[in-house]
């Protein structure tokens, strides 16, 4: 039964190899609490998510269930989250929370980053509390989790210019909407000695990026992509979705004036930010799902605020089409989401060589990857110009002393690893 669960579910994601970018998270978490902060800062990262899992490998270890279990935490905070807004929000019950919440458990989008070591699900988790607080008016909460979103991810910013946009839409004269607003602005104040660190470094303005501009097929697909994660072949998707949306949405809209409020929010939240983000990046590209992974639990809110205020047909429609496009893509994923086998490789290395002999890899990109799989002082990058690396792949990471030109004299010999995880054995007579 394990076996099958670890293969046939989203469970094998946590027992496969890190990637590049896991494997940075745990070289980065690493280092101590200072290096932590001043790295992340000229990696143009918040540095939140580095610092508990530095907390978290002292505790659990640093083996790949261990690392991606963080996530799994948060993911499954955020799940808890959802329920108790939709049971403290839109008031239902615990038998329809317990059906809705399957919508948010089998979301593809959010299951494949609970799987991963990485900030995402931390952002979901601190985006979701900060939208709850602030609809619950809890200054406290919202401050502490918006200050802490804020240091976790960048694009906490669109959660804090959502609700400030939200709270001058439905601006009263009166002393509430100021403490909202105050309470909105806040969190900018904690962030900006990190604003200042973070400019402070010589190469911000002319670092390198790697997204590419919106096009009319990101805003054909973008429902899609809230919804799936997936980027290609979801406009299908889109389209199920803008359909179910318009059959409901008006009626619900004109019954439930006094909720306008609310639904506002959550199409703030789950829809209108990726579209801000897809408008910005037909000139400047920063459209990338997992930035806005938060916006996917808006999103799911907003389909369940809209189902549960429908007739009853449509609501048991509505709710198994959500479902089986969910499963549709949990087995997509499954298929194609599947991490390079790097640790059977580095199996078949350990093998064959001696403790000296040294590990290139012919790309950067697998740089981190082979640092954390191999003894970190036999790991060098082959025949690569430190000044060509861009510094998106984790630069900061990356010493002129960790490139080598050359390779070693036998009886030593030089592992070098491929792109597509397969080695060659070489070294100079």
């Amino acid at each position: 039964m394990l076996n099958w669960l670890f293969i046939h579910t989203p469970l094998s994601f946590l027992t496969q190899s890190l990637w590049r970018d896991e494997a940075f998270s745990y070289l980065l978490a690493k280092k101590k609490f200072v290096e932590i902060v001043l790295l992340s800062a000229k990696d143009f990262t918040p540095p939140l998510h580095p610092i508990l899992l530095h907390l978290w490998i002292n505790v659990f270890g640093s083996s790949e269930v261990a690392l991606r279990s963080l996530s799994l935490v948060f993911f499954s905070a955020t799940v808890c989250l959802c329920f108790i807004f939709m049971e403290e929000i839109f008031k239902l019950s615990a038998k329809k929370n317990f059906i809705y919440i399957l919508l948010f458990l089998l979301n593809p989008f959010l299951v494949n980053y609970a799987f991963e070591a990485r900030a995402y699900a931390l952002l979901t988790f601190l985006a979701t509390l900060s939208y709850f607080a602030y609809l619950k008016k809890l200054a406290k909460v919202y401050v502490f989790s918006t200050i802490l979103g804020l240091y976790t991810h960048y694009f906490m910013v669109f959660v804090v210019l959502s609700q400030f946009f939200h709270n001058l839409i439905f601006r009263k004269k009166s002393k509430k909407y100021e403490q909202v607003k105050k309470m909105v602005l806040k969190p900018f104040l904690f962030f900006i000695p990190w604003f200042i660190l973070v400019l402070s470094q010589k190469n911000f303005f002319n670092s390198s990026f790697w997204i590419d501009k919106s096009g009319l097929n990101t805003f054909l697909n973008i429902l899609g992509i809230i919804y799936t994660g997936f980027e290609k072949n979801v406009f299908w998707v889109s389209l199920i979705l803008l359909v179910l949306i318009l059959l409901s949405v008006k009626k619900v809209i004109k019954k439930n004036r006094a909720d306008e409020n609310l639904y506002t929010l959550l199409i703030l939240w789950g829809i209108s930010i990726p579209i801000l983000m897809a408008v910005i990046s037909i000139d400047k590209p920063i459209f990338f799902p997992r930035y806005f992974i938060f916006s996917t639990v808006g999103l799911l809110l907003f389909l369940v605020y809209l189902i549960e205020r429908s007739k009853r047909n449509f609501r048991i429609i509505a709710y198994l089409i959500l479902i089986l496009i969910a499963i549709f893509f949990q087995i997509k994923q499954l298929g194609e989401n599947q991490k390079q086998d790097f640790r059977k490789m580095t199996s078949e290395i350990k093998v064959l060589a001696n403790p000296d002999d040294p590990i290139y890899v012919t790309s950067e990109l697998d740089f981190f990857t082979a640092k954390y799989y191999f003894p970190q002082h036999q790991v060098y990058i082959y025949n690569k110009s430190y000044e060509l690396i861009p510094d998106y792949v984790g630069k900061v990471l990356i010493a002129k002393s960790d490139l080598v030109s050359t390779l070693p004299f036998y009886p030593k010999k030089a592992f070098i690893i491929k792109r597509d995880a397969t080695f060659d054995i070489r070294s100079l007579f």
